[in-house]
């Protein structure tokens, strides 16, 4: 269609023999078949939109801007410029032909179109009207003015400067088509967008999210509405081609209505029973999974054929998808190919059909319509900018929130194109409306992830806190603490290591469980994030669950069990949703954010039946040691060989835990100490703390060169430093034994070692004893000459020379093992040494008192192998 409005008919023949070629070898070329022409295009246009996808990252640019763009480039916007003649003194053709002949269109629009259908499935399998009807006032206020603003604009700019429709269509239909695409948000662009930023968890993340799903739900309900909408005007000079039946609309509305009561009335009972028989924690058969995956077309079939949408068929298909195994079947095995694979191609077919080429100037009318309908675009931008700001004020909300709100209800993406293309398959859009208001959407999202970036990083401030480690607490004052789980299995171990913190009301716990979820752009992912954003996030919303949601109430329900026993320890689920490489960032947002002192990160391996560990995720141990380099409090990583199931008693009694403490001196071990001070209060626990000191042979330093003054130097500042540690070894262990000389479960024992030979005999002499090892990680501590020796051969060097070997295979214990490393910020270190250089030189009272007791008790408890600076 031209600038004329008029249409060019074009005619192609085929041959049913034309689908399969014979090979390069015979005489007609390989390109003359349809089946390898189709395969080349998908392999283009996967491979160039995961190219441009690469760069476009660091700029922050969603996948789907990447995706559009790579079909703009094969189109005729970008390959159709090449001209290339074929042959000798052969016709040039443009390069987009050659790739792309007219001819092939059908099948790959086709091939792009089962792509959406079951993207969208998959979708609607994964949301729940339930969360719709639960959302506040606030949340269908922001939805219905950033929806409706747009629409309203487009009328009145359309009408102000005579923004002609395509000839014969209707021009409420065709303003209503571009003012819904303006005005529509794409929800899950958003929230991967909002995961890169890392604002999911974050006031603006929980204030946008649930507008934006709702947003895309009311895009929804206008596609179905529009197909009630004369599409074309009823005049004596519309041809019969595009002349409706006066009664269509009314058969349409009819049969959707007859779809919907057989679709409740039919086919949710029959998922229902599906599910039901399905046993738990069994997988779905696959003739069951067949059969969903073929009503699915079935649904997209019928939807066409009465009228609507074949897309909008699919959708409501999977809203009818009960939770449980079926939906989480179906998901496992459709999303990976279908996002990977079918839905870069539907948005490249997207892409691929805007021609920059039909938009021209050359005369008034042309300059006027293209004027008008940039003027609506941008109108449309800013006036959402301009409404959430208004909409900021009304609820009480900074600007700063409402600015950003305006920006994130402009990402555009899979629900604007599917408006497009409906409006361009229907004829609603001509070619020149389409490519503008595909150019236009390209523009608007990509402004979007820069501009929120650079503002976020102008306005988002820290409030700083003191207590980033536990010898900074006091013993009595309340623990929060950022809980990491990966998966349902992390949970129990956690849980134990909870109950042995000692919970009380005058020292309660303040955990936040923190599910970390891959970001991959999957619909199970968004849906957990829209639910952990309702206003109380330990509440189920809905009752629509998919496998992921069901694996999250798995991880939140035994903690809120917990939480309702202990009565001293507060639980707060807090979902994070990010590409692994990044999701340690999320981690310190949320341990800043809620001032938290101790991160919990589970070991990456899990013990199997028969004892050992099973395979490794090489992701998730990369969070772990990014953590470990970065984090802004103290980290312990919990390696569990069963914690919460040694132990058990009969009821009515506590579970004893033996836990073992190996102190080899350093920060880390001194946290690992002070957090062992805080179980031992715990009834069910059974402390015994073994304290490591260096014999006279391994104190001897060796002696540098004299003739090296800076050697020499080096050595004095490393004696000086061991004597500084040592200091603060022996105030921290006196006070231990201070506050715990009245208690008959807490065991002290100090052992002389002089070389790594002995350390390794001593901790096997007490191997098998205890249920549960807390060991420092060492950082700092590494030439010490209790452990030199011990990182040369290092399988898990995370977890520091004693527990590396604690977990090796030659050491042959199943007891759990608690790694801890304390956060020191470069402030503390000078504290500490200033402290060290004051009070050197007094006498230590605490040590004279234990020296008292111990003699006074004599042998018991606390054993002393050998007491320094008594």
């Amino acid at each position: 269609m031209d600038g004329n409005n008029t249409t060019e008919l074009i005619t192609y023949c085929y041959r049913p023999d034309n689908i399969v070629g014979g090979g390069v070898w015979q005489s007609k070329p390989f390109y003359s078949y349809s089946l390898p022409v189709l395969l080349w295009q998908m392999v283009l246009m996967v491979a160039i939109s995961r190219s441009l996808a690469f760069p476009l990252k660091p700029l922050r640019q969603p996948r789907v801007i990447a995706e559009i763009l790579g079909g703009v480039l094969l189109g005729p916007t970008g390959l159709g410029k090449i001209t290339f003649s074929w042959g000798e003194g052969g016709k040039p053709l443009p390069l987009g032909e050659i790739l792309f002949p007219p001819a092939s269109y059908r099948q790959l629009e086709a091939m792009s179109t089962l792509g959406i259908t079951y993207y969208l499935f998959l979708i609607g399998a994964e949301f729940d009207i339930q969360v719709v009807a639960a959302m506040r006032k606030k949340v269908v206020a922001i939805a219905t003015v950033n929806m409706a603003v747009p629409i309203v604009i487009t009328v009145l700019v359309a009408h102000a400067m005579n923004l002609q429709p395509p000839e014969y269509v209707s021009y409420l239909v065709h303003v209503a088509f571009i003012g819904a695409a303006m005005g529509v948000t794409a929800f899950p662009v958003l929230v991967r967008l909002l995961a890169e930023l890392k604002l999911l968890n974050d006031e603006l993340g929980q204030l946008v999210v649930p507008p934006a799903a709702l947003s895309e739900l009311m895009a929804w309900v206008f596609l179905a509405g529009s197909v009630l909408l004369p599409s074309y005007d009823v005049s004596p000079d519309v041809v019969d081609l595009y002349r409706p039946s006066a009664f269509a609309p009314l058969w349409i509305m009819l049969s959707g209505i007859g779809l919907g009561l057989i679709c409740w009335l039919v086919v949710l009972p029959i998922m229902d029973w599906t599910v039901r028989r399905t046993p738990e924690g069994e997988a779905v058969s696959d003739a069951h999974i067949t059969i969903v995956a073929t009503g699915v077309l079935a649904a997209g079939l019928i939807a066409d054929v009465i009228g609507f949408p074949s897309v909008l068929g699919a959708f409501v298909f999977g809203l009818l998808m009960p939770q449980g195994a079926l939906t989480t079947g179906l998901r496992n095995k459709l999303e990976d190919f279908v996002v990977g694979l079918l839905l870069p191609i539907y948005f490249g077919t997207s892409g691929f059909k805007a021609n920059t080429s039909v938009i021209t100037m050359d005369d008034e009318q042309e300059a006027a319509f293209v004027a008008a309908l940039t003027v609506i675009m941008v109108l449309c931008f800013v006036s959402k900018l301009g409404s959430n700001l208004l909409i900021a004020h009304y609820y009480s909300v900074p600007a700063s929130r409402g600015l950003s709100l305006g920006l994130l209800m402009n990402t555009k993406g899979s629900i604007e194109m599917i408006i497009l293309n409906i409006g361009k398959q229907k004829r609603i859009l001509d070619e020149r409306t389409y490519t503008m208001l595909v150019l236009g959407s390209i523009l608007m999202t990509a402004v979007v992830g820069p501009a929120l970036e650079i503002f976020n990083k102008t306005t988002r401030s820290r409030a700083a806190y003191k207590r980033r480690n536990l010898q900074q607490c006091r013993p009595d004052s309340e623990l929060r603490m950022v809980a990491c789980v990966y998966t349902a299995r992390n949970v129990p171990s956690i849980i134990s290591l909870l109950r042995m913190s000692n919970p009380t009301k005058r020292s309660p716990v303040f955990v936040y469980v923190v599910h970390l979820l891959e970001l991959t752009g999957r619909g199970a992912a968004m849906m957990i994030v829209h639910q952990a954003s309702s206003k109380h996030g330990q509440e189920k919303v809905g009752s629509k669950s998919s496998g992921c949601a069901l694996q999250a109430d798995q991880i939140i329900a035994p903690f809120q069990s917990y939480e309702q026993q202990a009565g001293s320890v507060s639980v707060q689920r807090v979902t994070a949703v990010s590409p692994y490489s990044t999701m340690h960032e999320d981690i310190f947002n949320i341990a800043e954010e809620r001032h938290t002192t101790i991160i919990v990160l589970p070991f990456h391996r899990l013990q199997s039946v028969a004892g050992d560990f099973e395979e490794a995720d090489p992701a998730i141990r990369s969070v772990n040691m990014n953590v470990l380099a970065h984090s802004p409090c103290t980290v312990c990583i919990l390696v569990d060989r069963g914690l919460s199931g040694v132990g058990r008693s009969s009821a009515g009694q506590l579970t004893q835990h033996h836990v073992a403490v190996l102190f080899f001196g350093g920060p880390d071990d001194r946290e690992a100490l002070t957090y062992s001070s805080r179980m031992a209060e715990h009834p069910g626990v059974i402390l015994t703390v073994i304290r490591f000191l260096p014999g006279e042979e391994a104190m001897v330093p060796p002696s540098p060169a004299p003739s090296c003054a800076s050697g020499e130097r080096a050595a004095m500042t490393a004696v000086a430093e061991a004597n500084m540690q040592r200091q603060l070894d022996d105030e921290c262990t006196n006070l231990f034994r201070l506050r715990h000389v009245t208690n008959d479960s807490v065991t002290y024992t100090e052992l002389v070692i002089n070389n790594i030979e002995e350390t390794v005999t001593a901790v096997r002499a007490i191997n098998g004893v205890h249920s549960m090892y807390v060991v420092g990680r060492g950082k700092g501590m590494e030439s010490s000459p209790l452990l030199a020796g011990l990182t040369l051969w290092s399988e898990y060097p995370e977890l520091g020379p004693i527990g590396d070997m604690l977990l090796s295979a030659d050491f042959g214990t199943q007891a759990s093992v608690l790694v801890v490393q304390q956060y020191v910020s470069g402030e503390a270190v000078v504290a500490m040494e200033s402290t060290a250089a004051q009070e050197s030189p007094k006498p230590d009272p605490v040590q004279r008192y234990l020296c008292s007791v111990n003699h006074k008790a004599g042998p018991g408890r606390f054993n002393d192998v050998w007491m320094p600076g008594v």
